[in-house]
């Protein structure tokens, strides 16, 4: 009976049962929690909302240096990229809703489910994992919003009907959110289960391990204090717990990486009954290509000379797609360097079809989310792509325990290999065999290895919603966008983004039309 819950799809995970928010009369059945359980997993989606794509993506992409705000022509969407935006730019308050909303719903299972009787479940294991499952998302999503927007509304472990319609609630701290983030995702890995027994898109035990590495690692960089408007560095214990809980997941052998990168980025159906839910996924967004959610062919996809085929919406900076190493064997995968006329003619981006994207600019697209060069076609056969969409793969969790190693005691044997499994996988070479971008040697000592480490991260993890929160996290936000205007041949938008960027930058700002709505809710300074 388990079996018709699973997760086989978006459209599955968003077919909300109807009663859900009537907790009296709802949780009677196993079914009844598995329902409601698979309803808070689907806030993921959210219908015209689209969390993980359009909002996640512009917020996260757009806001980092790794993005462009590509050929799509709206006006929001390139202020964000040019740090010109204000309080009400609708995607802040989609990403708020969505991952209140998902908080909404997972408080409803843990309170409601925890009531039930054991012997209304197959066995006592199930009935604790969905309780966990729902602790998970939970953490998950309040970890999302303290990062983008500090300290937020708070709800602790109580269930609330309508967390987003509250008009009296007041931000709390964020130190308390985050012990509770980080108390929720120790429960939850108690009573999760392996990634080999578990359906596919659920939480298992390793990604609470691999969140909380996150969650430790992130509390050991800076975060801007939303009261006072000044950065705080994190308490350095945070690095030794980082590190024990990305070691705890690296050698419970349940992960491992893929040989070839572009299996961890399968782009069409052929190649789901392989490489679907492989062992580098630990926790993904799942989605189809006959579903309507990822539609990362057209957002993605790039745009002809004659208006047709995708919307180049994202579209990576030059100065990243550029930056690879010779021989990285990411580079084609993350970057897409072809597209396909409509008499199906082959033709590589540059400055002769310049209308292929942007007048005069020759910028790859990015192809993590888009089929390899022989599965496309043109136009798109649909919008969808096959691809499930990252939000923990292995080789983060590999570069976490490398990262937090060495800001304890500088590189060990054991940072170093974790570092070089990646490198390795990559075909590139290893410590101490590593270049920084004017092809010098990184210095054999703990800054060297910093310095190496965030490199990686950065080609390794990009166009997955990560340098956003690195930038934060390494305090070096505004340096990095100011610095690209000092280049020989700063691009327009790199001096507008040096112009403009502030220390304020560091945290969004709390939606306007929370503000309105709640009196007690106050601005991050500088909004």
């Amino acid at each position: 009976m388990l079996g018709f819950y699973v997760m086989n799809g978006c459209k599955e995970l968003d077919e909300i049962p109807p009663g859900i928010l009537n907790p009296e009369s709802f949780f009677e059945t196993q079914e009844d929690a598995l329902a409601a359980l698979t309803g808070a997993y689907a806030g993921q989606y959210a219908g015209a909302q689209r969390y993980y794509l359009k909002s996640w993506s512009n917020l996260c992409e757009l806001g980092s240096d790794d993005m462009g705000d590509g050929f799509g022509g709206f006006a929001a969407r390139k202020e964000l990229d040019r740090f010109k935006f204000d309080p009400e730019y609708e995607d802040f308050y989609k990403v708020w809703w969505n991952a209140y909303r998902i908080i909404n719903r997972a408080g409803n299972v843990i309170e409601n489910v925890a009531q039930m009787p054991v012997n209304l479940f197959d066995s006592p294991g199930l009935k604790k994992r969905i309780v966990a499952e729902a602790r998970f998302l939970r953490a998950q999503n309040y970890f999302n919003l303290v990062r983008l927007f500090g300290d937020v509304v708070f709800h602790g472990d109580s269930y609330v009907r309508d967390p987003v319609g509250d008009s009296d609630m007041k931000r709390i701290d964020i130190e308390v959110i985050y012990g509770f983030i980080i108390d929720e995702l120790i429960l939850a890995e108690q009573d999760l289960w392996d990634r080999e027994i578990t359906e596919k898109g659920r939480a298992t035990r390793g990604a609470a391990q691999a969140f909380l590495s996150k969650v430790y690692l992130t509390r050991a960089g800076f975060w801007l204090d939303s009261k006072t408007g000044t950065m705080v560095q994190g308490d350095p214990s945070n690095w030794n717990q980082a590190a024990t809980w990305a070691n705890k997941c690296i050698t419970e052998g349940h992960y491992d990486l893929r040989a070839n990168y572009r299996d961890v980025f399968p782009a069409h159906d052929d190649d789901f009954d392989q490489l679907e839910n492989n062992e580098e996924h630990i926790f993904f967004v799942n989605c189809l290509e006959n579903s309507l959610w990822f539609e990362t062919k057209l957002y993605y996809g790039p745009r002809m000379a004659n208006g047709e085929g995708g919307y180049s919406s994202f579209v990576g900076e030059v100065e990243l797609t550029s930056s690879f190493e010779p021989g990285d064997q990411r580079r084609d995968v993350t970057n897409l360097d072809y597209v396909i006329d409509p008499l199906e003619e082959e033709q590589p981006l540059d400055e002769s079809n310049a209308g292929y994207w942007w007048p005069g600019m020759a910028i790859p697209h990015v192809g993590k989310y888009l089929p390899e060069e022989e599965k496309y076609t043109f136009p798109p056969g649909g919008n969808a792509s096959s691809t499930n969409y990252p939000l923990f793969r292995f080789s983060e969790v590999l570069l976490i325990y490398a990262e937090a190693i060495n800001e304890v005691s500088g590189p060990d044997a054991a940072s170093i290999e974790a570092f070089n499994r990646v490198r390795r996988r990559a075909r590139l070479g290893e410590w101490p065999d590593v270049y920084d971008l004017d092809g010098n040697p990184y210095p054999n000592d703990q800054d060297g290895f910093r310095l190496a480490i965030r490199q990686e991260r950065r080609w390794e993890l990009c166009f997955e919603g990560k340098r956003l929160f690195d930038l934060r996290r390494w305090g070096n936000l505004v340096e990095t966008f100011q610095a690209r205007a000092t280049v020989a041949s700063p691009t327009p938008q790199d001096l507008i983004r040096a112009q403009n960027v502030e220390l304020i930058h560091n945290l969004y700002p709390i939606p306007l039309g929370e503000i309105r709505k709640n009196p007690n809710l106050t601005q991050n300074m500088g909004y």
